[in-house]
């Protein structure tokens, strides 16, 4: 089992239209040494006054959602606030949005259905904040 070290837990923000993804997703995340989910959104105005307001380390942004999608939420979070990195995680596996995503300053860009170790590494990857792993990572 790996022993996960840090002085704080990574924040994450969980951004998606989907009540039950967010909800299925913020659980998954629980269940993952040093993360801690501390705020979610539905869709991108909610994104951007969540980063306003709490200030997550990573958000998990989804693309299609009304009002803003991930994408232009995704460009004003990395200009506004450069602290918190966003990682886009959609079940679009398009190669334009993923190319339009990571020109909007997405730290990632994963298919929904990536799988949780995957999805810890990408945090781990973009969150600017310190975290070391000993031993393996959870599976």
């Amino acid at each position: 089992m790996a022993a996960v070290i840090s002085d704080r837990p990574i924040r994450i923000g969980i951004v998606d239209e989907n009540d039950v993804f967010r909800c299925i997703l913020h659980t998954s995340l629980d269940l993952l040494p040093n993360l801690k989910v501390i705020a979610e959104a539905k869709n991108g105005v909610e994104a951007i006054a969540m980063v306003e307001g709490v200030h997550p380390d990573v958000v998990l942004m989804d693309i299609d959602m009304p009002v803003m999608d991930g994408i232009e939420a995704t460009r004003i979070i990395n200009s506004k606030f450069s602290d918190t990195k966003v990682i886009i995680l959609t079940l679009n596996s398009d190669q334009t949005a993923s190319d339009t995503a990571l020109q909007a300053g997405a730290c990632q860009f994963l298919n929904k259905y990536c799988g949780q170790e995957k999805l810890f590494q990408s945090i781990k990857e973009c969150s600017p904040a310190p975290l070391r792993v000993v031993g393996n990572p959870p599976h």
